[in-house]
This record gives C-alpha cells, structure tokens and sequence, in this order.
C-alpha cells in the first residue's frame, strides 16, 4: 500500500515538473517571439563630418561571428591629404547573417553594410573628358563612380576566373541604347528628399554589391555599400528577397543635415530631384553614342533603323499572306 502511495505521488510530481518544464518552453517561446518581431527593429545613429551631420537607423541583431570595430561618431573632412590614408574616411561596418522567416527557416548567407566618406577620385577613365571630375556636375558624378569601380575592381579581375557564361569576375554597367533611347544603367534612390545613386556590381559566387552615394560636399561624397552574400546553394534572388526587406529601412533612413552655406544641399535635395538619369545621359548623346558605337555611331544607328524597318515590312508581308492562304 506504501509502494503504491509512493508510486502515485511520485507521478503527481512527475506531472508537476512535466507542466512546469512546458509551461517554461511555451513561455520561452513567446519571448523568443516577441524578441524575434523586435530583430528588425532599427536604432538611430548619426555621425558629425565636420559639421554635416549624417543620420542613418539601422537593426542591431548584427552576426556573432564578425566582431566589428566602433563606428566613427566625428570625422574632419576639411583636410583632403588626410585621405591619403586609404583608410581614413571608413564610418561602419556591420555584418547580419539572413534566413527564411519562421524558427526553422533556412539559412541563406549574409549581408555586409560598409559606409564611408570619401574624396573625388581622379580621373583616370577619361571616359568623356580628361578633366578632373566635378561630382557637383550629375554627369560627372555618374562618370566617376564607374571609374571607382574600374579602379577597384579591373585589377582584381585580371587575378580571378570568370564564372561560366560571364567574362569577369566582377561586373557593373554604366550605360546602354535600345534604339535611340539612352539607358543608364545607374539607378537612383531618394530617401528624405535627397538624391542618392544606387550601383549594382555582380561579383564572384553569386555575390551582389549594391552602392549608395551622394555628395556631402564640392570635394567630398559618402557611399552606403550592401554585399549580399549567399550560402552555398542558395541564389542571390533567394537572400536578396529577404535580406532586401530588412535593408531597406536602413537605405530609407538615410538623412543629410548639411552645414550652413553647403552649396551642394540645394543640388541634392532640390536640382537632383527634377532630373532622371536618362535624362542626364541623354543631354550627352553624341558622346555616348561614339562610346558605344565608335565614330559612325550615326550611320550604325541609321542602318540598324533601317534593317528594323525591313524587317517589320517583310514580318508583315509573310504574316499577310499567311492569312491569304489560310484563313481564319
């Protein structure tokens, strides 16, 4: 009869701790949750460039497996030989590993956020001038970020394999024609009333860079750089329809306060806006069009016209006398 007294009230305390030790998961569960909806929340941050003030949120649920220095609060950007330093100019870096929504959702790669500020770069391209770049021209400033990014990368690409189906390692367009329409292949982005130019660069192992930059001042501009990086087997379209979400806020926070007397505040957040690049390609025609199609550009695009239209005529006629003989 003890054995069995014993026995029963042992169950009842196995119960006990049975409904304790759930009781304790559901609850862990409806933290975790409730710390998870909080994960994309952003936190503001700013940094002072002697004396324009750069605001920007961004999610703090960073990687613990990238350990990231403090970020730069204050920077003098007034002494340009200090940029000497390829360093100097560097704000944040911050890393964020990126999986599919839900407790078990698959893990699929990470993203890098680089922001630094950075002096104009020389002109080493002469694309369409030899002149030094005068980033408060918008032509200019299209100009100079595809020559950074030739700068950075050309070398690099000499070094790599390509991929199949590719002929580099690392890839950025910068203009292209679809008939006599000019298309940049730089895209834009306005976040608090302020035009900024977005570049995306396709790099090794289905990497994808996608840059930010505006100016912050006549010599100096900020670039806002996201890597997405998969996981093997995983494609870029995959992490980027997630990753995007969570980015976003941050690129839509971006938020210049500009110094008294800046002439470049008006160019951003007021000139830039009332024009497309297309439409600031196109204000170049001839000079994009020999760059694409050498000095005959005109006479290339006429007889391209001009096979179009035979083309169609004859596209017509077959389709005609289709119909003739068997019609509907």
């Amino acid at each position: 009869m003890k054995n069995i007294i014993a026995c029963k009230i042992a169950a009842k305390s196995i119960n006990y701790y049975w409904v304790i030790f759930m009781l304790s998961i559901i609850t862990s569960i409806f933290s975790n949750s409730a710390h998870a909806g909080k994960k994309d929340q952003t936190f503001p941050r700013q940094v002072n460039l002697s004396g324009n003030i750069f605001h920007f949120s961004m999610p703090e649920d960073f990687s613990k497996d990238m350990p990231a220095a403090d970020m730069v609060e204050n920077l003098d950007i007034n002494d340009l030989n200090k940029f000497n330093d390829p360093q100097y100019g560097n704000l944040i870096r911050r890393w964020w590993d990126i999986k599919e929504p839900g407790w078990f959702g698959k893990k699929l790669g990470s993203v890098m956020m680089d922001i630094s500020v950075q002096r104009t770069a020389e002109n080493k391209a002469k694309l369409f001038h030899a002149k030094p770049y005068n980033i408060e021209d918008r032509m200019d400033f299209m100009l100079m970020l595809d020559d950074v990014f030739h700068q950075r990368y050309d070398e690099l690409n000499k070094t790599l394999e390509a991929e199949p189906g590719r002929t580099k390692a690392y890839h950025s367009g910068f203009v292209s024609m679809s008939g006599r329409k000019i298309l940049s292949l730089q895209n834009e982005h306005v976040s608090n009333n302020q035009k900024w130019l977005k570049q995306a660069i396709a790099g090794p192992k289905s990497t994808i860079i996608v840059n930010y930059a505006t100016l912050i001042n006549p010599n100096i501009y900020i670039m806002a750089s996201f890597t997405y990086s998969p996981n093997y087997s995983i494609s870029s379209r995959q992490l980027l329809e997630v990753a995007d979400l969570k980015m976003k806020a941050v690129e839509q926070s971006f938020d210049i306060q500009y110094a008294k007397n800046n002439s470049v505040e008006n160019i951003v957040g007021s000139y830039w806006l009332t024009i497309t690049n297309d439409e600031v390609m196109d204000a170049h025609r001839d000079v994009v069009q020999n760059l694409l199609y050498g000095p005959d550009a005109e006479k290339i695009l006429l007889r391209q016209e001009k096979d179009l239209k035979e083309f169609k005529l004859k596209d017509e006629a077959e389709m005609r006398e289709t119909l003739k003989n068997d019609p509907l």
